[in-house]
């Protein structure tokens, strides 16, 4: 007796939260807290506008939640290259360049992947304009993965830069990584390159590091 085929099990939708942090994401990032509406913010996510007011007390808490989200998001991206570094007191100053370069190897696997669009259009937007969700993102972005680069960069330097000096190299390296996600299309142009494939990508991470090397040779103060 043959049996009767089963349907191919349909994939669970995702839940109400997730739907709604990724709908906010994408529309946030495009048009900012004003210029979206909750009813536009529910009818995209699938769900009742009652339910933003339930989870997030309506749309400014889904606004500063959509932050955490994507501080969330970019934290756990770069745990694999921040779970490699030592304790600052356990290596010798020279030591500390191949691990600055973890991360910067980190931070630009994220910048060139697709999924950093949406994030990069919502931090850009607080960069220009900051509003709460800015401190969020500054919280547990820039304090905690930039915090990290720059005690580097200081034990890297062993008193031959000040404190100040240091923030300044690492703003300098980070910039350049950035660069190709907030300025994508002028950076493909400028390249003439339709999209960053493997091979760019490789080409891209030599010449950070060229330039990380070259940013933490010098003594900004011995400079003219």
């Amino acid at each position: 007796m043959s049996k009767t085929p089963q349907k191919p099990k349909q994939p669970l939708p995702a839940p109400t939260n997730d739907r709604l942090l990724e709908t906010a994401v994408d529309l946030f990032g495009r048009k900012g807290l004003e210029g979206v509406s909750t009813r536009a913010l529910a009818a995209v996510a699938g769900t009742a506008m009652s339910s933003i007011t339930y989870h997030y007390g309506g749309k400014e808490g889904l606004y500063l939640a959509t932050a955490r989200h994507i501080a969330e998001k970019i934290e756990s991206g770069l745990g694999p290259a921040l779970a490699l570094l030592p304790s600052i007191d356990k290596i010798k100053p020279e030591e500390a360049l191949p691990h600055i370069l973890t991360v910067v190897d980190g931070m630009l696997g994220l910048m060139l992947n697709p999924q950093s669009a949406a994030w990069a259009r919502f931090i850009v937007r607080e960069q220009m304009e900051p509003t709460e969700a800015f401190q969020i993102l500054y919280r547990h972005i820039f304090d905690r993965v930039a915090g990290r680069v720059i005690a580097l960069v200081e034990h890297y330097g062993n008193g031959r830069w000040s404190r100040e000096d240091a923030r300044l190299k690492v703003v300098s390296i980070l910039g350049q990584i950035v660069v190709f996600r907030v300025a994508r299309a002028t950076a493909l142009r400028f390249m003439e390159w339709d999209d960053i494939d493997p091979v760019h990508a490789a080409k891209i991470r030599r010449a950070v590091h060229a330039h990380c090397r070259a940013i933490l040779s010098c003594n900004i103060a011995d400079l003219p």
